[in-house]
């Protein structure tokens, strides 16, 4: 009877740019699993998973391998061509359990990993957000202070004809320049920077070099080697449980790596593993697994228990991920606190010094 257009609000802009997150993945693969398995068609499954979720990226997918999937082509295929939406774990996974056809128990097993994974994450953001919003609350202290404060006493002072502390000068000629011109010219140069360093980064001897960098900071480096060895042992685990040979699965692994340095190790033991050698030995050369992570795979080479032991080492280091990210926070958290002391104490003291000076006088 009547057709009229729907105009998007804002809201449902939003909802098209948002991306497709771990939490949305694990969702997904938790009620496709449980379709399967109840005996639901594989395009009955699709079907309904595209109008249950709420991710506009994720349905516009999931209809996208369900057109695919009816005109004949694997799920595995149809999968592979939304690759910007579902990572390559998970293509392999699906593959692998339509080969064994136990597809059901390797969507299971993604949904786990997937949930595993979300909960990694969001301890590391939430640990730093208190830090973050410290830092960004002591930026813009100082910044009020410098520029909007200061600049009120610079005529009080010049008009009582006081003689200024070499602090006091130093405070009021950087009030001065970052309130005029300078202050634009500053903001530019960190943000050309930010972006320079941004590019050089996404370039392959930039990422390597940043990355190789991070790898040997202080307390950071270590944490990073951590989650890397809970994402590398977890990952492994689960493609080796489907059926995936130990090739592809390091080849999988390496591509998921988010440190270019441990990635290309595991790219280089992946290569010497295919010419014969034991899953460890090539692993101990590189230098970036602990040892006990060694002797753990080991034990599940010569006991035909790999995944078991994996799963094993995952655990213990979730459990040093939480740790650590703990200890670094409990160093951050005073280190800000005393730096933003510092800094606003030395700019309290630079202008009551010309006071007890004014005072004195009189």
């Amino acid at each position: 009877m009547e057709l009229e257009e729907k105009k998007e609000g804002i809201g449902e802009f939003f909802k098209k740019i948002k991306g497709v997150g771990l939490g949305d993945l694990a969702v997904f693969c938790r009620q496709f699993s449980t379709m399967i398995n109840s005996g639901l068609s594989l395009v009955r499954s699709l079907e309904i998973l595209a109008q249950q979720t709420s991710n506009y990226k994720l349905k516009e997918a999931t209809i996208s391998v369900q057109d695919n999937v009816e005109s004949g082509m694997s799920l595995s295929k149809a999968l592979k061509q939304e690759s910007d939406i579902f990572p390559q774990l998970f293509t392999s996974m699906v593959e692998a359990g339509e080969t064994g056809g136990l597809l059901g128990e390797s969507l299971e097993e993604m949904a786990d990993h997937f949930e595993n994974e979300n909960d990694l994450k969001q301890k590391v953001t939430s640990a730093l957000a208190y830090p973050a919003v410290i830092s960004f609350v002591a930026i813009g202290v100082v910044a009020f202070l410098v520029i909007g404060i200061l600049p009120t006493f610079v005529n009080m002072f010049n008009d009582m004809d006081v003689t200024l502390p070499l602090p006091t000068k130093i405070l009021l000629n950087l009030s001065g320049f970052l309130s005029g011109v300078g202050g634009i010219a500053v903001l530019g140069i960190i943000l050309a920077a930010m972006l320079a360093l941004y590019r050089y980064y996404k370039t392959e001897q930039g990422e390597r070099l940043i990355d190789g960098l991070l790898l040997k900071t202080p307390l950071i480096g270590d944490l990073i080697t951590k989650i890397a060895v809970a994402r590398f042992t977890s990952t492994l685990a689960v493609l080796i449980e489907s059926g995936v040979s130990i090739i592809d699965s390091l080849d999988v692994v390496s591509r998921i790596m988010t440190n270019r340095i441990i990635a290309d190790r595991v790219t280089e033991a992946r290569e010497s593993i295919s010419e014969g050698e034991s899953i460890a030995d090539p692993l101990a050369a590189n230098g970036i697994f602990p040892q006990m992570v060694l002797q753990m795979i080991r034990v599940g080479e010569e006991t035909g228990a790999l995944a078991q032991m994996l799963e094993k080492v995952t655990y213990f280091y979730n459990r040093e991920v939480e740790h650590r990210i703990e200890t670094v926070v409990s160093l951050i958290e005073p280190a800000l606190i005393v730096v933003l002391g510092l800094v606003v104490g030395g700019i309290v003291i630079s202008i009551m010094l010309p006071m007890f000076n004014m005072i004195g006088s009189i």
